[in-house]
């Protein structure tokens, strides 16, 4: 979602180009059709969950679509569509577990729902290599990866970045309560999924020594009821539990808070990270290569699902002033080397300007035959 917003709104720099977003439940609960030009055009399609049974509609509603709209090139932000367009089509790659067979999460699956992410990879892979002219990732890492995995060397990479509102960052009524005095408040912003690993909180609040465990909270985008259903166990006095938030009030949420918190086991890019930075939040996440190669030295790393690893290094960003300090300096060094929204937009555009001009080529040069 992080993505496709950012990118549906940079578009409005170019007004030379006509923008047909298709909108799925996600992005369509939060964008204002109304805020953009007469430029733009919008279609929602709530396929929802899309599984084999759903092909055929898939197909058959974009195909129409495709068909009234006569576009010169299309953009799928997180692939697969699972339909394949007339026209060049740029298919975004974010399936992490495809690509990093290391990850602890593999490790924590039962044996049935490995065998499913095998279907799954073999089906999507399928896929990519079915409807994709090429494709975009969002690390050097992970383009090298998807070249081996899919065998093109059609990758581009686009590096991930926080929104275009993390710029001019609106201040929003407080959405937690005032703090009680020396306590210090970890941010995990996202929604729950496996391997995001928010089930490991716990059990580091329990794993900090009893002075650190009174002055620490942690902040957490979901509602009590997900929580219960999906971690489960008490609610501990340590964890805030504040729903989802709209992705313009986020950096104001940021504000409220000291540092940022990601126990993720798997990822292509999280946006939770150039977010951080650009708000000036020290960062504490895991050792895996994915979350190194975006933040280098400007994170602290714990051992993968190890809470005392994770206590450790929360005990000593608590105790040591002059490294936060430096963790947010080496955030805004490490900002620099990430696209900007504006840049991220100009470079996918850019590439749908070769895909249509390859494809115009292509069919010159039939026609001459």
């Amino acid at each position: 979602m992080q993505v496709a917003l950012s990118f549906i709104h940079e578009c409005g720099a170019y007004p030379e180009n006509e923008y047909h977003v298709v909108l799925g439940p996600g992005v369509g609960s939060v964008i204002k059709p109304d805020e953009f030009p007469n430029n733009f055009y919008f279609y929602e399609k709530a396929f929802g969950v899309i599984g084999v049974s759903k092909l055929r509609r898939v197909q058959r509603e974009m195909s129409v679509l495709e068909a009234e709209i006569r576009p010169d090139c299309v953009v799928t932000t997180a692939g697969p569509a699972y339909w394949r367009s007339r026209a060049p089509h740029l298919v975004g790659f974010n399936r992490p577990l495809f690509i990093y067979p290391e990850s602890p999460r593999l490790g924590m699956m039962t044996a049935k729902a490995r065998m499913r992410l095998a279907m799954q990879k073999w089906m999507h892979c399928w896929l990519y290599r079915r409807e994709a002219d090429a494709l975009i990732v969002q690390t050097e890492d992970v383009n090298e990866r998807v070249r081996n995995l899919l065998g093109t060397d059609k990758v581009y990479t686009v590096t991930n970045n926080h929104n275009g509102w993390y710029e001019q960052a609106e201040d929003f009524p407080a959405r937690l309560p005032e703090r009680a005095t020396g306590s210090f408040r970890f941010l995990t912003l996202t929604s729950y999924y496996p391997h995001k690993n928010l089930e490991l909180i716990p059990e580091i609040i329990q794993a900090l020594p009893k002075d650190i465990r009174e002055r620490v909270e942690f902040v957490l985008t979901l509602t009590e009821s997900e929580y219960r259903q999906r971690i489960g166990g008490p609610v501990l006095p340590q964890v805030k539990l504040i729903g989802p938030v709209p992705p313009p009030e986020c950096p104001s949420l940021y504000r409220e808070c000291d540092a940022m918190f990601l126990p993720t086991l798997a990822e292509c890019f999280s946006a939770s990270y150039p977010e951080a930075m650009k708000m000036e939040k020290p960062i504490i996440t895991t050792d895996l290569g994915f979350a190194r190669s975006i933040c280098e030295d400007a994170a602290l790393y714990f051992e993968p699902c190890n809470a005392n690893a994770a206590a450790e290094q929360i005990i000593r960003l608590l105790q040591d002033l002059p490294l936060q300090d430096t963790l947010r300096a080496r955030g805004q060094e490490q900002l620099l080397t990430f696209d900007s929204p504006a840049e991220r937009a100009e470079k996918i555009l850019g590439i749908c300007a070769e895909l249509v001009a390859e494809r115009r080529n292509d069919s010159s040069k039939a026609r001459a035959a």
